[in-house]
C-alpha cells in the first residue's frame, strides 16, 4: 500500500499541487490550510466547508500527522511549562511555555538533538538524531494552542539554521494569517552562527526576529565553548551578521550565558563591547541554568550585575533575563528529552 502523504508542513502552493492533480479548483488549498494550522483540525470528515468526494479523495491518498504529547512538567516557581512530546517514529523532542506578565511564550525545537556539541548545553550531550520537518516545528505550536501563546522562539533543541529549508517552511506557517498568525516581530529565531543561514535569512521580506547564541567575547573562549566557532570563528560570523543588519535594516540580539569564572570578568565584558561595536543590537545575558555532569556555575547575582553595570554604558541596550523553569530543567541549555514517564 502506498504511504499516504502527511498534509501538516505543506503549504499552499503543494496543496495546490495536490488539489490540481484531484482535478480540484486551486482556492481550496487555502480552506485546507486554515482548516490544518488555524483549526488545528486531523479528520478530513471535519472540514465542512470541503465537499464530501474531496474529503474521501483526500482521506485516502493523506494524512494530518499530530506530535504525541507524553508528559507535561510544571516550574513550582513560575509556573513555566515543559513538555516532552514523541514523534511519529518515536524519536523525542522537548518544548516549554514561558509565562511573562504580559506574553506567553512557546519555545520550539528544530532538530531531534543537535550536532553542535556546545559544551554547556544539556541537548549537545544528546548528539545529533535528525531534523524536524515543518510540520513537527509547526505541530509544537499547534499542541500548545489552548494555552493561547502569544510569541514563538525557534530556542529549544537544535540548530535552526542547519535545519534551514524546513524552519522557513515553517516559519511561513508561523506567521501567515492562512497559518497560526504570528506577527513577525513576535517570532524570533535563535542560532549559534551559521553564516550562510544567517545571509539567508537576511532575504526573507517577513520581519522576523533573530538572535545569536555568541557567549564569549574572543575566539580562544568561545571555541572552548561552542565546537562551531572553529569552522566560523568570529570575523566570519560578525561578517555575516553586519550583513544581515546592513540588509534588513534591523538590529539582531546577541545572547550571552554568563559562566562563572569563565566569561563574567570586567575584562570580558570590555572586550565583547569592543566586539560588537557598530552593530544595531542588543544584548541578552543570560546566567548560566545549571545542566548536571557538566562543570559550570552560575555567576553570584553581584556578579550578574556587575557586568551588567558595566557593559551597559558601553552597549546600546544591554537586558538581563530571568531564566524561567529552571526548576523541571526547561531553562536555556537544559533540554534533554528524558523525563521519566
Amino acid at each position: 500500500m502506498k504511504k499516504k502523504t502527511n498534509l501538516k508542513g505543506l503549504w499552499t502552493q503543494e496543496l495546490e499541487k495536490l488539489l490540481t492533480e484531484l482535478g480540484e479548483r486551486r482556492y481550496k488549498a487555502n480552506q485546507l490550510a486554515l482548516w490544518i494550522y488555524d483549526k488545528g483540525v486531523t479528520e478530513f470528515s471535519q472540514m465542512t466547508d470541503l465537499s464530501k468526494t474531496l474529503r474521501e479523495k483526500l482521506d485516502s491518498l493523506a494524512c494530518i500527522d499530530s506530535i504525541k504529547l507524553v508528559k507535561a512538567q510544571t516550574s513550582e516557581i513560575d509556573f513555566s511549562e515543559k513538555l516532552l512530546l514523541e514523534l511519529k517514529d518515536g524519536e523525542r523532542i522537548e518544548a516549554v511555555l514561558m509565562l511573562e506578565k504580559d506574553r506567553i511564550t512557546v519555545c520550539v525545537s528544530t532538530q531531534v538533538g543537535c550536532p553542535l556539541g556546545c559544551t554547556f548545553c544539556a541537548t549537545g550531550k544528546m548528539g545529533f538524531k535528525r531534523n524536524l520537518t515543518a510540520g513537527e516545528i509547526v505541530d509544537q505550536i499547534i499542541a500548545l494552542r489552548d494555552r493561547r501563546p502569544t510569541h514563538v522562539v525557534l530556542m529549544g533543541m537544535g540548530e535552526p539554521l542547519l535545519n534551514y529549508d524546513n524552519t522557513v517552511r515553517a516559519l511561513r506557517i508561523i506567521n501567515s494569517e492562512l497559518g497560526l498568525s504570528f506577527a513577525a516581530k513576535r517570532i524570533t529565531v535563535s542560532t549559534a552562527g551559521i553564516p550562510d543561514g544567517i545571509r539567508n535569512l537576511a532575504s526573507l521580506t517577513s520581519k522576523i526576529k533573530l538572535a545569536i547564541s555568541l557567549n564569549a567575547p574572543t575566539d580562544e573562549k568561545r571555541n572552548e565553548l561552542m565546537p562551531i566557532n572553529k569552522k566560523y570563528p568570529l570575523k566570519t560570523l560578525l561578517e555575516a551578521v553586519k550583513y544581515y543588519t546592513e540588509k534588513t535594516k534591523r538590529r539582531i540580539t546577541f545572547e550571552y550565558v554568563l559562566i562563572k569564572d569563565f566569561n563574567d570578568s570586567q575584562k570580558d565584558a570590555l572586550e565583547l563591547s569592543k566586539l560588537v561595536r557598530g552593530i544595531p543590537c542588543k544584548i541578552n545575558l543570560i546566567p548560566y541554568n545549571p545542566v548536571p555532569d557538566l562543570p559550570f556555575e552560575k555567576p553570584s547575582q553581584e556578579k550578574i550585575v556587575g557586568f551588567r553595570d558595566y557593559l551597559f554604558p558601553r552597549c546600546p541596550t544591554v537586558t538581563l533575563r530571568k531564566s524561567k523553569g529552571e526548576d523541571i530543567q526547561a531553562a536555556c541549555g537544559q533540554l534533554y528529552a528524558s523525563m521519566k514517564t
